[in-house]
């Protein structure tokens, strides 16, 4: 399987779900379910594409990815947080004690995967 090209597709797919959220929210200053899933669903749908047609494995890299990107997330806001009193970020929606969301886990899902495929790329 030709990783460049699958992986240049994935995250051109990835930017142009961000670059659509853009488009649909640039004027709007509170969340949106509509530009949540425009961020999300274009990488969701080659996940599953990948994890079919590829390996099934993949998707255990994306589920594990996102568990260890949130904790991370929180870790290092809570971190940050308990020895400066200042808060690096604070989420609204679905959020964990304010230092990370539940709506995370999917992006960072598809950053593990991003830096897989770059990875592969780069034959590391």
């Amino acid at each position: 399987m030709d990783f460049n090209f699958l992986g240049f597709i994935f995250i051109a797919i990835c930017f142009l779900g961000f670059y659509l959220a853009y488009l649909y929210g640039r004027k709007t200053r509170k969340f949106r379910w509509s530009e949540y899933l425009a961020i999300i669903i274009l990488p969701l749908f080659c996940v599953a594409y990948l994890s079919i047609f590829v390996d099934l494995r993949i998707l255990n890299l994306f589920l594990l990815s996102g568990f260890v990107g949130f904790l991370l997330e929180y870790a290092v806001g809570l971190t940050f947080h308990k020895t400066l009193n200042i808060r690096l970020w604070e989420y609204k929606f679905y959020s964990i004690d304010g230092y990370t969301s539940l709506l995370t886990i999917p992006v960072w899902s598809i950053a593990g995967i991003v830096f897989w495929l770059i990875g592969k790329m780069l034959n590391l």
